[in-house]
């Protein structure tokens, strides 16, 4: 019974990196699945870092409760880890009269979700808030606890914490056959060879729907959304003092100018259709717009060359909510389209799988429950490298890359 997980997760992204913590951590064996070399090397490599309230997620979507399960307790998470994070805040701008005609709105739906409290400002107070700001908004929003991290820090501590409590992580590890056995388990056929689970999660993120045709379920499809970024360097962080947030639209949160946990100005991600579920390269000419959007709105920020872009790509599906569900007749769980909000959602999505797995599956953990939650010694190692105790992993996320300097600095 050795060679029989407990818990198989498909997609080493934040969000399978976040289910097999917690499922490892309440004492299941876990096997995780990444089919790159790295881990966190696809969508949760190109986010802006931002772990969000959730107040402009949906009401009553199953979005909204995982962001706000995992908002509070985040915190005691980044804290045990020694993960650095700053609440920032985030100011929503209204531009036009139109616009601020909206705020209201944002802020009472926020407040009936039962939100982290949002404020409406004068021209006034923004300005005293936000003086470099361009002089032509007609008022805005606070939205106080909005709080940026480290993405891949974030992300990559889970997956380490639940390999130091026993996990099994197998990279380059690509699935290429699913297979139920006639005793209720599955197995798994992988480009490293074969793994049985009495359950398998799969966070396949853009490649979900893929993953779960090859368990026979074929019921959402992804259809990638392109974000891309430019990065300034960290001299012009005294522009901002908080996100800067345009009013949201049925796409997403829109393009906001944002300081990294490292004191980068970030302008982005933007929102557009991508006909493939590989990264693709910055767009010279949506750079360009983007970089005169932040001069528009900040004063000085077009004095400053960026130093760096990237891009990301979302998972959406059909819809804009999350796809959580479970099979237990086929021993399988799916976690699909979760678009923009993985981390933010993670832990809630994470708590949601366990429901499942004990509520719908009857599974019952085969190890000792370990939620302790024990400090994690990071050193980076120049120019793309992080040892996390004593094992070295490659970063994959441009944030952390840019903040590298910095934290060589601190430790100095």
């Amino acid at each position: 019974m050795a060679d029989i997980f407990d818990v198989i997760v498909v997609g080493g992204g934040v969000v399978g990196c976040a289910v097999v913590w917690e499922m490892t951590s309440r004492g299941y064996r876990c096997l995780l699945l990444e089919k790159n070399e790295n881990l966190i090397s696809e969508a949760s490599s190109g986010n802006s870092g931002m772990l969000h309230t959730g107040f402009d997620a949906p009401a009553d979507s199953l979005e909204l409760q995982c962001i706000t399960y995992t908002f509070p307790r985040m915190f005691d998470v980044l804290q045990g880890f020694g993960l650095v994070y700053d609440k920032i805040g985030a100011t929503m701008v209204a531009w036009t009269q139109e616009q601020a005609s909206k705020l209201p709105l944002i802020a009472q739906r926020s407040k009936t979700a039962g939100i982290s409290p949002t404020r409406e400002l004068s021209v006034s107070e923004l300005y005293s808030r936000e003086p470099r700001l361009s002089r032509h908004a007609q008022g805005a929003l606070w939205i106080p606890e909005e709080t940026v991290v480290d993405p891949w820090l974030t992300a990559i501590s889970f997956a380490h914490d639940a390999r130091r409590k026993g996990a099994v992580i197998e990279t380059d590890a690509l699935v290429q056959n699913i297979c139920k056995t006639d005793d209720q388990r599955v197995d798994v056929m992988t480009s490293r060879g074969q793994f049985t689970g009495n359950v398998v999660i799969n966070c396949g993120g853009l490649y979900g729907d893929i993953v779960d045709k090859l368990a026979g379920l074929q019921h959402f499809s992804i259809a990638p959304k392109k974000g891309q970024y430019a990065i300034y360097p960290k001299k012009v962080k005294h522009l901002i003092n908080s996100s800067i947030l345009p009013i949201p639209t049925e796409k997403g949160k829109g393009e906001i100018i944002f300081k990294t946990v490292y004191g980068n100005v970030i302008i982005g991600p933007t929102f557009e259709e991508s006909a493939s579920r590989r990264r693709p390269e910055s767009d010279s000419n949506t750079i360009q717009r983007l970089m005169r959007y932040g001069d528009s709105c900040v004063r000085g920020l077009g004095e400053c060359p960026i130093v760096n872009t990237y891009t990301g790509l979302r998972p959406a599906t059909e819809t804009k909510d999350y796809w959580i569900n479970s099979y237990p007749e086929s021993c399988w769980i799916t976690i699909g389209g979760i678009r923009s909000t993985g981390l933010s959602g993670s832990l809630g999505i994470a708590d949601k799988v366990r429901n499942l797995i004990v509520n719908q599956h009857g599974l019952e953990p085969s190890r000792t429950k370990r939620t302790d939650l024990e400090r994690i010694a990071i050193k980076f190692v120049p120019p793309s490298h992080a040892m996390l105790d004593d094992v070295t992993y490659t970063i994959t996320h441009p944030i952390t890359l840019s903040g590298i300097e910095t934290r060589l600095d601190s430790q100095l």
